[in-house]
């Protein structure tokens, strides 16, 4: 390429309202997942405190946590160029894929740690 078919082609990248449309969007999206992460950790919290206090997890607050995950994930996938497709308004809410009776993860159990020494 010749320098000035260089710098045509750069000013219409520049001028390009696709580009800067998607950046709007991309701008907007990181807030929206920021936000999400907030919440994320909030469920997160409230749902650690649920475990210390009753030793078990609360099922209504699971599907909501999972649904936040995926829409933080295409969120994610949306801002680095890995998708075209917007998340959630301009799409529907993740939907969660397991019930409630079944597990979200299957994580291998992990030993408990020994008890201190008084």
């Amino acid at each position: 390429m010749r320098k000035e078919e260089l710098r045509e082609q750069i000013r219409e990248n520049l001028l390009s309202l696709n580009t800067w449309l998607r950046g709007f969007f991309m701008l907007l999206y990181a807030v929206a997942c920021y936000v999400a992460i907030i919440v994320t950790g909030i469920v997160m919290l409230f749902q650690f405190g649920v475990v210390l206090l009753t030793g078990k997890v609360n099922d209504r607050l699971l599907p909501l946590g999972q649904s936040l995950s995926i829409y933080i994930n295409q969120i994610l996938l949306y801002l680095t160029y890995n998708s075209e497709e917007k998340p959630f308004p301009f799409n529907s809410w993740p939907t969660v894929m397991a019930s409630a009776q079944e597990p979200v993860v299957n994580l291998p159990n992990e030993p408990e740690p020994p008890p201190k020494a008084e």
